[in-house]
């Protein structure tokens, strides 16, 4: 990389003894030796709930370290009877074997771990919450080149919004964190740099971003801002990933070390002024510095315990598929076998006693099947569980439901709307943190220099915080609902109103507070209509009642009002009634 634009004069940073880059052989050991104690107590945990999140081989295979016998720690929990031999096989030698299958055949655990599918609860968790975040439109304004650089993110030509959904949300929101690295793009080998246009040529003037994964961040340093002061990155040759090698950052510059702490090139200069790290949380542990929570470890737990569960179930269909037969000792040769005839026919005993001969023949044992039921039972338990908190619960009567319960009323879908539309409100509320963290990092980035704070004042990134949760059923039957309500108020017009405002925040969970003011407005004026009419029509029934005047002429209008629409029919009577019958005839009859 090339020397930014921006010499290094008129940087303000503090150089201090903790913080110098020191070149000798022996300081360079003991910087790639540095382990933070925050990072030696996690890192085990992130990278599980990472292996948790992509599933897998790299989950079926991954170890977590060694038990007290030397056999490697997985996912999938090992049996006491599971363990093996060291007189047969060196003490477990055989379990650097990346492939299950090979030993699959004459070990139980193998077997398990080979045909056990892995669950995959974590990532359609992850999936279903950020999918309905990014469905609507992430409103983003800044400066042009920050709107530049929001286009192509890595250099490669990835928006922010696919950068963010298809990595960066995903390990923030599993792992609790996430550390950004900004920096300007490297020097393309062969290409030299002499002049301002051959900067402007290669694009090296621009930013390009990508995350560090915690378990690679070995050890740190902040500041009282929360900003790294120096810190340690693991990186992975690409030719020979089981070498690592460290990059040590400070606010000054960055040096690269190999294992033994040998530098493998000069220290890279730069006038950020700070380390161009940053380290957004999901949720901050309360009793760590630099240390996030997981919204999905509990989720995380479950798919584990479901994986074992499962390779239980597994197990015990293979064993019990062929079945165990039980028959007379005698035709047991000394060798085990059983002498079978023509066509697999196994041949009865024959017995000769007083009242002739009988046959005995072979009876099949039957496995229990207790056991297994139990155990599916509690896989569906876990499955439910898992739905719940990930707020995915099926309704209530829905399929894979117990029959015994009933359908959810239109109240109880709106509480389940309500629940997940402020998990999801959280999320975002998150993502468009880290957002804006990573923003202020990229123009600190761009500007060769710490940038002012009234320039992040030109910045706005806004996340949608409303989602339409409701079916098209569920929103018509809550529509209705709302209506009938609203048609029978009046009698109470203060307590409706309240009542009613509460009810449309739980119907439509997070508009704006000016949004629910008007709505809330629309709501009272209705009300009070409603109350003013039956206010009135209440009057003029009492004013009838304490005048019998009155009530009279209403009773004669409304006697005077049926005879008009009744008088054709009764002049009809009349005429009827009136006239002689015809000559030979009979009297007409109204029918």
């Amino acid at each position: 990389r090339p020397l930014p634009r921006s010499s290094l004069q008129g940087v303000l940073t503090t150089v201090t003894p903790t913080n110098r880059i020191s070149k000798t052989r022996d300081d360079g050991r003991d910087i790639v030796k540095r382990r933070h104690p925050e990072w030696a107590e996690h890192n085990v945990r992130w990278t599980w709930l990472l292996d948790s999140l992509e599933g897998g081989n790299r989950y079926r295979d991954a170890i977590y370290g060694v038990d007290r016998l030397g056999v490697p720690i997985r996912n999938l929990v090992r049996h006491k009877r599971e363990y093996p031999d060291p007189r047969e096989d060196g003490g477990g030698a055989n379990w650097l074997m990346t492939d299950s299958w090979q030993s699959a055949t004459n070990d139980d655990y193998e077997l398990r771990r080979a045909r056990t599918p892995i669950p995959t609860f974590v990532a359609e968790a992850v999936d279903a919450h950020l999918g309905r975040i990014y469905r609507g439109e992430i409103e983003r304004e800044g400066p042009d080149q920050l709107d530049k650089w929001w286009k192509d993110v890595d250099g490669k030509g990835t928006s922010i919004d696919v950068w963010m959904q298809d990595a960066v949300a995903a390990i923030l929101l599993v792992a609790g964190q996430v550390d950004v690295l900004v920096d300007h793009p490297v020097l393309p080998e062969g290409e030299t740099v002499a002049t301002q246009a051959d900067v402007d040529r290669l694009g090296l003037s621009s930013a390009v971003a990508t995350y560090i994964l915690s378990e690679n961040m070995v050890w740190w340093r902040l500041l009282p801002t929360g900003e790294y002061a120096e810190c340690l990155v693991r990186e992975c040759d690409e030719e020979q990933p089981n070498v690592h090698c460290y990059r040590h950052w400070t606010a000054t510059e960055s040096t690269l070390y190999d294992e033994s702490g040998k530098t493998l090139a000069p220290p890279m200069p730069h006038t950020y002024g700070r380390v161009p790290i940053v380290r957004c949380f999901a949720r901050r542990k309360p009793r760590c510095c630099n240390v996030g929570m997981s919204r999905y470890e509990a989720i995380a737990e479950r798919q584990r315990e479901y994986y074992n569960r499962d390779s239980e179930l597994i197990l015990s269909d293979t064993t019990q598929a062929h079945p165990l037969l039980q028959g007379p000792e005698d035709y047991v040769q000394s060798d085990g076998t059983i002498p079978i005839g023509p066509s697999w026919l196994l041949p009865k005993k024959k017995n000769m006693g007083q009242g002739g001969a009988t046959y005995e023949g072979f009876d099949v044992v039957e496995f229990p099947k207790d056991g297994a039921e139990s155990i599916r039972l509690n896989k569906a338990d876990i499955r439910d569980d898992v739905d719940r908190d990930a707020h995915l619960t099926k309704p209530a009567g829905a399929s894979g439901t117990t029959g015994k319960t009933v359908s959810q009323s239109g109240v109880s879908k709106r509480l389940d709307s309500q629940t997940a539309n402020d998990v999801l409100g959280r999320i975002a509320g998150t993502l468009q943190h880290a957002e804006r963290r990573i923003a202020e990092l990229v123009l600190t980035v761009l500007n060769d220099g710490p940038i002012k704070p009234t320039e992040m004042d030109a910045v706005e990134i806004s996340y949608p915080r409303e989602y339409d949760l409701f079916s098209a059923g569920a929103l018509a039957a809550v529509v209705v609902e709302f209506q009938s309500i609203m048609g029978s108020s009046g009698s109470a017009p203060e307590v409706e109103s309240t009542l009613l405002c509460r009810l449309l925040r739980l119907m439509l969970p997070g508009l704006d507070d000016g949004e629910y003011e008007e709505m809330e407005a629309e709501i009272e004026t209705a009300v009070q209509s409603q109350a003013t009419m039956k206010e009135q029509a209440d009057e003029a029934g009492l004013a009838m009642m304490a005048d019998p005047d009155m009530m009279a002429r209403s009773q004669a209008q409304a006697k005077s009002n049926t005879n008009e629409l009744g008088g054709d029919d009764d002049e009809a009577d009349d005429e009827s009634k009136s006239s002689p019958p015809a000559a030979g005839g009979k009297p007409k009859v109204k029918k």
